[in-house]
């Protein structure tokens, strides 16, 4: 299933807390080197315009977050009672 369906069963009430979370496993994986730079030139985009927590922003965080630290991606998903998308995840 592609990032942008994905992407669409996550709450809006959830957009903002997800978008931190994710956030911060990108920023703190020790894996950051293997995250494309132009996903990373993209995620700054739209973090300059305040966009993170928005449907484009999530599907990049969590493509970004997915390359970096897919395990840790799964734990936090699942903090946040998004078990539904962890089933799609963790079937790809």
């Amino acid at each position: 299933m592609a990032l942008e369906k994905i992407v669409r069963k996550i709450p809006s009430s959830s957009w903002e807390a997800t978008s931190e979370r994710l956030i911060d496993i990108v920023l703190n994986s020790p894996n950051a080197s293997k995250m494309p730079s132009g996903l990373a030139k993209t995620i700054l985009y739209y973090w300059q315009r305040d966009q993170l927590a928005t449907e484009v922003g999530l599907q990049r965080l969590l493509e970004a977050s997915m390359i970096v630290d897919s395990e840790k991606t799964i734990d936090v998903l699942k903090e946040l009672g998004l078990q539904e998308l962890v089933t799609v995840l963790e079937s790809r």
